[in-house]
């Protein structure tokens, strides 16, 4: 019996990670900034799931998954806050000198990376929610403990801000 329910809760898990690695991954990369400390969060998020009852979670797998993704990579950039005492850490990204196109649409997301970081966190974070991570309105309001309204309202407003923002950036 005990067998049975060890080879469930692996299952469960496997599961769990397949489904939710990549986007979770790009979730914390969206907040990071750094691949390789990214693929640390979620896999200190897995970990923390593997400590987790499964019927604790039933139905509500993808919205915890996602807060403790969060709350690690918050606290992954506190500690490395009070480490760097303030430095600022700037990622460049290496492209090849004759592919023009590739530098102007890096340069693009860039951009729109700088300014969404320029939201509001309540805006950004359903912002990368949803684009980055693809989860719903419903998803969201489960990760965030905001209700579905309040989320469309957010991402609409969000969005407003980053097209307003965009057309000065191209006039």
């Amino acid at each position: 019996m005990a067998e049975s329910q060890t080879s469930d809760r692996q299952g469960w898990v496997r599961e769990l990670v397949r489904q939710h690695q990549s986007p979770l991954i790009r979730y914390a990369r969206s907040i990071v900034k750094d691949e390789h400390a990214a693929r640390d969060i979620v896999q200190e998020t897995f970990l923390s799931l593997c400590k987790q009852a499964p019927g604790d979670l039933v139905g509500h797998e993808v919205a915890w998954l996602f807060r403790v993704c969060h709350n690690n990579a918050l606290n992954r950039l506190r500690k490395e806050r009070r480490m760097s005492h303030n430095s600022e850490q700037m990622g460049e990204i290496e492209v090849p000198d004759q592919a023009s196109d590739a530098v102007e649409t890096a340069q693009d997301n860039q951009a729109v990376m700088r300014l969404i970081d320029g939201l509001p966190e309540n805006q950004q974070k359903v912002i990368r929610l949803r684009f980055h991570s693809g989860l719903a309105y419903r998803e969201i309001s489960e990760a965030t403990g905001l209700t579905v309204t309040n989320v469309g309202y957010l991402l609409h407003t969000a969005l407003g801000k980053l097209r307003s923002q965009m057309q000065q950036l191209d006039a």
